[in-house]
């Protein structure tokens, strides 16, 4: 029972210093708002300190030791050179070793292989996912059926409501996509012809565009406001909690 309360009295002493600490980060944070300073920046340092040994950490962990490391220890000599290990070991080693060579300005240029193929992947499955998670439902919910007695799948919208919203999200959709076009026709001084229309079109694309970042931004702020409300409640309890254990 002695070494249960001495644990539960060493975790309590390790949750005050850790809410102190907290408090005291909120703070230095938080004067930025009386500009830059001392204590912002050492608050910024050790997040992108901690940020980046975690991350560092996490690599290590489920990735360089499990996916390098570990095979060289549980692979046997005999199967070294079969298309398997060669796939998964061997490529894998040497792409690494190659990616080190980016140290070195004398030695940089060897490099690239490793960091095109990051890059192309990189730019594969950004590109992919945005085909499949915002073009191509962007494009269903601008051909979806002007039927008045359909009914939205998701907000369960139906009649005129619905229409109006299916033509909004139509006329965006379209504005959206031709004020991105860059084939016009180039004048005799280098200015792009458009037509009447097609001009008409891309402002109307412009606006939605703009409508677009301003609820992104209201969105940002909003999120901004509620954890800076979150933060000085945070700081209330704390003073609270000192003013009673005093």
């Amino acid at each position: 029972m002695r070494h249960e309360a001495d644990l539960m009295a060493d975790l309590t002493t390790t949750d005050f210093f850790g809410t102190i600490i907290a408090a005291v980060l909120t703070i230095m944070v938080l004067s930025y708002l009386i500009g830059d300073n001392v204590l912002f920046r050492i608050a910024t340092y050790l997040f992108i300190g901690v940020a980046a040994g975690y991350t560092g950490s996490i690599a290590w962990h489920h990735v360089i030791f499990p996916g390098l490391i570990e095979p060289l220890f549980t692979t046997d000599l005999g199967e070294i050179f079969t298309p398997t290990t060669i796939v998964t070991l061997l490529v894998p080693w040497f792409l690494a070793l190659m990616l080190l060579l980016k140290m070195s300005n004398a030695t940089a240029r060897y490099g690239s292989l490793p960091v095109a193929i990051l890059v192309g992947v990189g730019a594969a499955v950004v590109v992919g996912g945005g085909i499949t998670g915002t073009i191509i439902p962007q494009s269903l919910a601008a051909m979806e059926t002007l039927d008045p007695f359909a009914q939205a799948p998701l907000t369960g919208e139906t009649g005129f409501e619905r229409i109006v919203n299916v033509l909004i999200m139509l006329v965006g959709t379209i504005s959206t996509l031709i004020y991105f076009r860059f084939s016009a026709r180039r004048g005799p001084s280098g200015e792009a012809l458009q037509t009447p229309l097609t001009r008409t079109v891309s402002n109307v694309g412009r606006v939605f565009i703009a409508m677009t970042f301003g609820v992104m931004y209201a969105g940002a702020i909003a999120a901004t406001m509620v954890v800076f409300a979150e933060r000085i409640q945070f700081l209330r309890d704390v003073l609270s909690m000192l003013i009673r254990g005093s």
